[in-house]
């Protein structure tokens, strides 16, 4: 879910054995600007089917993005396997599963600014098909983890499921951004559970677009889902 991170960032303003552990700093974006007392910082938790993952975020007032920490990467990443629905009848290990990419997290955003940096944790299709409240327990215990062991600044609806619509909805700005409107490009998102695709078409052609059966969230004027939800 690479456009997931930037777009949950507009919206911001004990392991397992089995687990795997992956760092990487290969993700640029040029021109890069040096920081200054104004610099905020964010961290975006995407927790998609396959597993969770972690990004840091610098910018100014501007939304600009800046280095994190001394080098010149724009973005902190790493991630931890499997995901959160893979503990989907322990709550409690699915939160403690983040607890290294939060630790992580904390290292990459200078200590002055933890207080006022915001965390957001985003899950996609992996808890999307969990049956019953056993989604609603995962959340809370992430809920739980960020308000005890986090000095971050959490907020309890900072931590929800995304629907289908919504990935379809938010990844089009994103991956149109410094494009004209009359030009855009459509966007196929490829993800461990579900697929959204975001393109644009006529008005003609949206208002004779066919109904949503009821009870599913695919909608042709926001976005399509595969899964339905």
């Amino acid at each position: 879910m690479g456009l997931i991170p930037l777009a949950l960032l507009l919206m911001v303003f004990v392991l397992p054995p089995s687990a795997e552990y992956e760092h990487s700093t290969n993700r640029k974006i040029l021109p890069i600007l040096k920081h200054s007392d104004s610099s905020r910082y964010a961290v975006v938790f995407d927790a998609g089917s396959s597993g969770s993952r972690v990004h840091v975020f610098c910018f100014d007032h501007d939304l600009a993005l800046l280095p994190v920490g001394n080098g010149t990467d724009v973005e902190f990443f790493a991630l931890v396997k499997p995901g959160l629905s893979a503990y989907a009848d322990d709550p409690q290990a699915a939160a403690e599963s983040l607890v290294p990419l939060l630790e992580e997290a904390e290292r990459a955003v200078p200590k002055a600014s933890r207080p006022e940096t915001p965390v957001r944790v985003g899950a996609t299709a992996g808890l999307r098909s969990l049956e019953g409240n056993k989604s609603e327990k995962i959340l809370q215990a992430v809920r739980d983890l960020l308000r005890d062991r986090s000095t971050l600044k959490s907020e309890a609806d900072g931590v929800s499921i995304l629907k289908g619509f919504q990935e379809g909805s938010f990844m089009w700005p994103v991956g149109n951004l410094g494009k004209k409107y009359s030009d855009p490009v459509g966007i196929v998102d490829l993800g461990g559970g579900s697929v959204q695709m975001a393109y644009t078409i006529s008005q003609e052609n949206a208002a004779n677009a066919p109904q949503k059966p009821d009870g599913q969230d695919i909608s042709i004027c926001k976005g399509t889902n595969s899964e339905g939800k």
